[in-house]
C-alpha cells in the first residue's frame, strides 16, 4: 500500500484489499502463490520493523528483522491448523502494533476509514435524528430540520423500541445509532413508542445524508447565549458563528455573556478547535502547540486565519460582532471533554479570557495524524503531544478548572480566570457555595445539549450563570465610574 501525500488535519477523535500490482482482489480469493504472499509479508515486515513511523522521520530498516518478521507469517500462513484470511491478519498483526503503543493510532480497512473520514466531515447517511437514553430505551430528544425523521413526524419524547428486525433492549446508544445509519438512499424501518398510545407506530424512513448538528444554542435568561458543542468537525466553527449570530439578533444587537458548553465533547479536528478559540482571542494569539519525535510532528496553530480556514474561501469568523472579543465567558467543563475540547479550554483559560467551571477533563492530549492508503485503507497514528499556550502537557493530566463543580454539588473555589474589563483585574470571580442539587447527565448521541424539557437542576449550568451575572455587575460598576 503506497500513502498518498502527507495530510495535516489531524484527530482528537473493508470487504476487499489492493494487491501488489494495486488490483482489486476479494478477500476470499482462495490460496495466493507463496511468492506473492512473500511479498506481502515482507511489505508488512518492513511496515512493522520501522515501527509504523510514516509520519515521523524515516529510519533505516533491518535487513535480518525484516526477513524475520516475514518468515514468521509466512510459517503462521503455512502451517496453522485452519485456512487464514490474509486481509484480516495482516490487519490484525499492524494493529497488533499499534495497539501496543497507544489506544488511539490504528489501521482502518476501507469501509472503516470511509465511515471516519464522513464523520469528520460532519456528514453521514441517517435519518437526522438526536437520541438519548431514557430508562433503557433510546428515547428522541429532536428530529434535525428538513430530514427523513422531521419529514415522517418523530417527535421529542418518542421511544424507539426496534431498528429493523433488532430490538433496542439491552442495545447501548451507540449500537442503536449505528443501526440507523447506512447508505444513503437505503430503507430503515422503526417502531416506535409515543406516549399516550397502547400500539408502537412503525416508520419506514429512506437514509439521506445528514449534516451533523454539532453546534446547539439557545438563550438562556433574557440577556445570556448558550453553545453547546458536542463534537469538533469540519463545519463546528462555521456552525458557531451562525448560532452566535442568530442569538446577536433575538436580543436585538446584544448579549450580556456566554456559556459554552464543551462537557461530554471527545474532541475532533485540531482545526476546528483553533477556529473556535479564534473566535474568542485576540487576532494572532497563540492557541496551541505540539511536539513530538519528528519534524513534521512539529506544530504551532495562532488564531489566524491560514491556521483554522484550511483553503476555505470565506472567513466566517469576520461575520461576528467584534463584542465578541471581549464577551463574558464561560466554558463548561467534565472528565468526559477531550482532545480538541482540551485544546480550546486550555488557550482560553490561559489568555485568562474565560472561565473554565466544572470537573477535571479527559486527559487526552496527544496528535493523531491521518495517512490515506491508495486501496482506501488508512492509517491513524499518534505523532505528538500537545501543549497549552503557557506550555502546559494535557496528556494524562488534563485541564483544571478555573472553578470546581462536582456533578451534584458546587464546591467554593477561587477563580483565577481575570475578568474582561482591564480595571477589574483586582476582583476575580468567586464561586457561590449555595448552587445545590442533583445534576442532569443524559446520555446523548447525535449531538445536541442544552436543558429544554429537563427537570432535574443543572448546578454547572446554574453556577455559569451566576459567574456571569456577577460580571455583568462588575462591568456595570466600572462603566458608571
Amino acid at each position: 500500500m503506497k500513502p498518498f501525500p502527507r495530510q495535516d488535519y489531524p484527530l482528537t477523535s473493508g470487504d476487499s484489499v489492493a494487491d501488489v500490482e494495486g488490483q482489486v482482489r476479494p478477500a476470499d480469493a482462495g490460496r495466493r502463490t507463496a511468492l506473492r504472499w512473500r511479498v506481502w509479508a515482507a511489505g508488512l515486515a518492513a511496515l512493522l520493523c520501522a515501527g509504523l513511523s510514516a509520519a515521523a522521520e524515516p529510519v533505516p530498516l533491518q535487513g535480518d528483522a525484516v526477513r524475520r518478521v516475514a518468515e514468521i507469517l509466512e510459517q503462521i500462513r503455512s502451517r496453522y491448523v485452519e485456512p487464514i484470511d490474509e486481509r484480516k491478519m495482516i490487519s490484525d498483526a499492524v494493529n497488533g502494533v499499534l495497539k501496543g503503543l497507544d489506544s488511539y493510532s490504528k489501521y482502518l480497512e476501507p469501509e472503516a476509514f470511509k465511515k471516519m473520514q464522513a464523520e469528520n466531515r460532519g456528514r453521514y447517511g441517517g435519518v437526522g435524528l438526536e437520541l438519548r437514553m431514557e430508562n433503557g430505551l433510546p428515547t428522541v430528544v429532536a428530529a434535525f430540520d428538513d430530514t427523513p425523521a422531521q419529514r415522517a413526524g418523530l417527535k421529542p419524547g418518542d421511544r424507539i423500541s426496534r431498528v429493523g428486525d433488532k430490538s433496542t433492549e439491552g442495545l447501548t446508544l451507540e449500537q442503536v445509532v449505528q443501526r440507523m445509519r447506512g447508505e444513503p438512499d437505503s430503507q430503515v424501518e422503526l417502531a416506535v413508542l409515543r406516549a399516550g398510545e397502547t400500539e408502537p407506530r412503525v416508520f419506514t424512513l429512506t437514509r439521506t445524508v445528514i449534516q451533523w448538528q454539532s453546534v446547539r444554542s439557545k438563550l438562556i435568561e433574557p440577556d445570556y447565549g448558550y453553545l453547546k458543542l458536542t463534537h469538533f468537525q469540519e463545519q463546528t466553527p462555521h456552525m458557531m458563528v451562525g448560532a452566535i449570530e442568530q442569538l446577536w439578533k433575538q436580543r436585538d444587537g446584544g448579549l450580556s455573556g456566554i456559556v459554552l458548553d464543551l462537557r461530554d465533547n471527545p474532541g475532533g479536528l485540531i482545526t476546528a478547535a483553533v477556529g473556535v478559540s479564534a473566535a474568542f482571542l485576540p487576532s494572532d494569539a497563540p492557541v496551541v502547540s505540539a511536539e513530538g519525535a519528528g519534524e513534521n510532528s512539529k506544530i504551532r496553530r495562532y488564531a489566524k486565519r491560514e491556521d483554522y480556514l484550511r483553503g476555505r474561501a470565506e472567513d466566517y469568523l469576520v461575520r461576528l460582532p467584534a463584542e465578541i472579543k471581549s464577551l463574558p465567558l464561560v466554558v463548561l467543563v467534565n472528565r468526559n471533554s477531550a482532545s480538541a475540547a482540551e485544546i480550546v479550554a486550555g488557550a482560553l483559560q490561559d489568555h485568562k479570557r474565560a472561565t473554565i467551571l466544572g470537573t477535571q477533563t479527559h486527559g487526552k492530549g496527544s496528535i493523531q495524524q491521518i495517512i490515506p492508503f491508495d486501496d482506501g485503507s488508512g492509517l491513524k497514528i499518534t505523532t505528538s503531544y500537545y501543549y497549552t499556550p503557557a506550555g502546559h502537557k494535557v496528556n494524562g493530566k488534563g485541564i483544571t478548572p478555573d472553578v470546581i463543580v462536582e456533578a451534584g454539588r458546587a464546591t467554593p473555589r477561587l477563580s483565577d480566570a481575570i475578568p474582561t474589563l482591564p480595571e477589574a483585574n483586582a476582583q476575580l470571580a468567586k464561586a457561590d457555595p449555595a448552587v445545590t442539587g442533583k445534576c442532569r447527565q443524559p446520555e446523548r448521541a447525535g449531538g445536541g445539549g442544552g436543558t429544554e424539557g429537563e427537570q432535574e437542576v443543572d448546578c454547572q449550568l446554574e453556577e455559569a450563570l451566576h459567574l456571569l451575572r456577577e460580571r455583568r455587575a462588575e462591568r456595570g460598576e466600572l462603566s458608571s465610574r
